[in-house]
């Protein structure tokens, strides 16, 4: 029974703590976004537009938007032309799908890999995982959001976290020429977490 107790108590100790490490892991995010757009070097802004930054706006963390996944590895699929915003395609290849949970609802995601990036190894490898969803075009960007991770993930347990979804460059600035979203990744959920939109005043 003081066993039973002890883990209780543990339980209920760790509990708040890890909520503090997650909403000090976002905070960090957030701050390194908007801090890559004050960067002449790595802002989709204008020189104009740099100075007169104030930040991102996002949704409120939420942790119940970072969900485990199951990976399913799709090593037959072709690589496919994936339509951009400037009217002309790349190829991507769908590596596999991501079978989630949220709110106690089952979803999917596809996860795509550039298919420059099998021939070009000395380059980082991106996993894309572009989400639209119902705040799409109403509270977010018209054209979507965007995930990725840096590298494939190991095994098949993968996290996605929403709270990092963010904007496409080509939101910010029409020179940049980004994929739009593949219907398989239109999610019919409005996904309150990540990135809304920015502040120029």
């Amino acid at each position: 029974m003081r066993k039973i107790i002890g883990i209780i108590l543990l339980t209920l100790t760790l509990t708040p703590l890890m909520a503090q490490d997650f909403e000090k892991e976002i905070e960090e995010y957030r701050k390194e976004q908007n801090a890559e757009f004050r960067d002449p070097e790595k802002s989709p802004l204008s020189i104009k537009e740099q100075r007169k930054f104030k930040g991102h706006d996002f949704y409120p963390a939420d942790e119940s938007y970072r969900v485990n996944a199951r990976f399913e590895a799709t090593p037959d699929s072709r690589p496919f032309p994936l339509g951009t915003s400037q009217g002309k395609s790349h190829l991507y290849k769908r590596i596999g799908i991501l079978h989630f949970e949220l709110h106690g609802k089952p979803y999917t995601l596809e996860a795509y890999l550039r298919s420059q990036s099998f021939a070009m190894r000395t380059q980082k490898v991106y996993v894309f995982l572009p989400v639209v969803d119902a705040t799409t075009g109403d509270e977010t960007y018209g054209a979507g959001r965007y995930l990725h991770y840096e590298g494939i993930p190991e095994g098949t347990e993968w996290v996605i976290d929403f709270n990092k979804l963010y904007n496409p460059s080509c939101a910010y600035n029409d020179r940049y020429d980004c994929p739009k979203v593949p219907e398989p990744n239109h999610l019919p959920i409005a996904i309150k977490a990540g990135i809304r939109g920015y502040t120029i005043e």
